[in-house]
C-alpha cells in the first residue's frame, strides 16, 4: 500500500518497546499509517498516564478508551473489555503484529515483509522457542531477545545511542535490510557483545537468586545490586522439573514491586492461567504469561499467594 499523502491522515503509534512492538511500528509505517511512534508501559495505560485521542493507534497494550484503533491480543484484554468496533483483539493470535498483519491483508497488503520476519515475532512472543533459541539464538530471534525488556539492556547506559534511539533506528532498518545486515550494525553489534560479556555473571546470578518451591521457580532479583543481562528463558534450562516460574523486580524508582509470571517454554504441564491470575491483582497477560506490580509492603503476601495458587494448580 502506497504511503498516504497528507500528513493529517496519519496516527501515532503507542506500543510496547519490544519485538512486537518494534515490528507492529515496520508494519503501520509500512501501510502509511502512521508517522510518529511512542512507546509506554502497559501499566501507565491503565493508570491513564498516557493520554490517547483519537489521532492514537495503540498495539499490544491494554484497551484505553477514545483511541482510533487498538489491536491486542492478550487473554486477558478480552475478558476485561467488552466488544467495542476499535479494538482489534484475536487472543489466539501469537503476535500483536500478526493481528496488525491479517487485519490489513497479510502478505498481500505487505509484500516487502519478510515471512522470516512474522514467523520470528510469532515465535518470540508466543514463547514457542526451541532449546538452542534460548542458549544459542540466531537472527530474528537474536534480535527479539535484545529488543526484549526483561534481557536487561534498558540498565545500561554507556551505549553509542540510546535504546530509545535504537529502537526508532531499527523501524527503518528491519524495512530496508536483512537480518545479516542488522545484526552488523555497530549499534546492534554493541549490545550483542555486552550480553556475551557478562553471561557468565548472568548465570550465576540465576542460580543463586532463584529458589523452588514444588513446581515453581522464584527469581527474586529484589536486592541485587547489579541485575546482570541475559536470557529470561534460561531459567528454564537451569531448572527443568519447574512448569512455572515467578520474577521479582524492583519497579521504577523502588515505587512498587513488579512480578512478571511465565509458564515454562519447555516443560508446558502448568494448569495455571497467568493472565487471570495477573488481572486478580490489577496485571494482566496471556494464559501461559503475566505482570503485575503491588505495593513493597504487599509484595511478600503477594509471592506467597502467587506461589500457593500456581502449586495448587499443578
Amino acid at each position: 500500500m502506497a504511503e498516504q499523502d497528507s500528513q493529517d491522515d496519519k496516527y501515532r503509534l503507542v506500543t510496547r518497546s519490544d519485538f512486537d512492538g518494534l515490528v507492529c511500528a515496520v508494519l503501520l509505517r509500512e501501510n502509511g499509517l502512521v508517522d510518529h511512534v511512542a512507546f509506554a508501559h502497559p501499566k501507565d495505560m491503565q493508570d491513564g498516564v498516557v493520554s490517547i485521542t483519537k489521532r492514537d493507534i495503540t498495539t499490544n497494550l491494554p484497551f484505553v478508551p477514545g483511541c482510533h484503533l487498538a489491536f491486542d491480543h492478550h487473554a486477558s484484554e478480552a475478558v476485561r473489555i467488552t466488544e467495542r468496533s476499535n479494538h482489534i483483539i484475536d487472543p489466539h493470535a501469537p503476535s500483536a503484529a500478526r493481528v496488525v498483519y491479517d487485519f490489513y491483508g497479510g502478505k498481500e497488503t505487505f509484500p516487502t515483509i519478510s515471512e522470516d520476519l512474522m514467523a520470528a515475532v510469532d515465535k518470540s512472543d508466543a514463547a514457542m522457542l526451541e532449546m538452542e533459541d534460548v542458549t544459542d539464538p540466531q537472527g530474528w530471534i537474536l534480535l527479539g531477545f535484545l529488543m526484549d525488556a526483561r534481557t536487561g539492556l534498558g540498565r545500561f547506559r554507556d551505549f553509542r545511542i540510546s535504546n530509545y534511539e535504537l529502537m526508532m533506528k531499527l523501524i527503518d532498518l528491519v524495512r530496508e535490510k536483512t537480518i545479516e545486515e542488522i545484526l552488523e550494525d555497530p549499534d546492534v553489534r554493541e549490545r550483542v557483545s555486552l550480553v556475551n560479556d557478562y553471561e557468565e555473571r548472568f548465570n550465576e546470578q540465576l542460580k543463586r537468586c532463584t529458589t523452588v518451591h514444588d513446581n515453581v521457580a522464584v527469581l527474586d532479583l529484589r536486592w541485587e545490586d547489579n541485575i546482570w543481562p541475559g536470557n529470561r528463558f534460561k531459567i528454564y534450562t537451569m531448572f527443568p522439573d519447574c512448569n512455572i516460574s515467578i520474577h521479582i523486580m524492583r519497579g521504577r524508582e523502588n515505587v512498587n514491586t513488579v512480578f512478571a509470571i511465565g509458564k515454562s517454554i519447555f516443560n508446558r504441564s502448568s494448569k495455571t492461567n497467568v493472565g487471570e491470575l495477573c488481572l486478580a491483582f490489577r496485571g494482566g497477560g496471556h494464559h501461559a504469561a503475566g505482570t503485575c506490580q503491588v505495593a513493597n509492603g504487599n509484595a511478600e503476601n503477594v509471592k506467597n499467594a502467587l506461589i500457593k495458587r500456581m502449586v495448587m494448580d499443578g
